[in-house]
């Protein structure tokens, strides 16, 4: 059987019509496999759409923060996408906060949403030490002993000077 197929000699018109319904078989399959990729592709997207909304809606990134004094009352505004909430924190300390926590996780400035920033005690003594270096040392000392800075409670942070 094999043998006389290969020694049939096919027509010019016979040819052409093998070749035809076989390139047109390919060209179906191949719309199939592209419609189906657009179909997987939609539901995916939707999928990874709905998956980001609901991670962001339902657990929310902790951001560090540290309790330092404000030195002026600030008012509190509402949170709206691209707006910082400020309480109890200066703007010159909120900068310097978000410096640090861009710093210690080494994640670039531009790539981090704050959405608030809020004082968590008014009652820590510096004692010849500025805010900002308060700060650093609070954050390092989070850092050192794993404990989220929200859990620590400082009530002073004091300079003291060698002899």
């Amino acid at each position: 059987m094999t043998l006389s197929l290969l020694q049939m000699q096919l027509g010019l018109g016979d040819t052409l019509k093998t070749s035809g319904v076989g390139f047109v078989i390919v060209l179906i399959v191949l719309a199939f496999i592209a419609v189906l990729i657009m179909m997987i592709s939609k539901i995916f997207s939707k999928t990874v759409g709905k998956e980001k909304t609901e991670g962001k809606a339902e657990a929310p990134a902790e951001k560090p923060s540290a309790p330092v004094t404000a030195s002026a009352p600030v008012a509190v505004a509402p949170v709206t996408p691209g707006y910082l909430r400020l309480e109890g924190v200066s703007e010159a300390n909120a900068a310097v906060i978000m410096a640090l926590v861009s710093h210690q996780t080494g994640i670039p400035l531009n790539r981090l949403a704050f959405h608030s920033i809020k004082c968590l005690q008014d009652s820590v003594e510096l004692i010849d030490v500025d805010e900002p270096t308060a700060a650093v040392i609070m954050a390092i000392v989070s850092d050192a002993s794993g404990i989220p800075l929200e859990r620590l409670d400082f009530s002073s942070i004091r300079l003291i000077k060698e002899n």
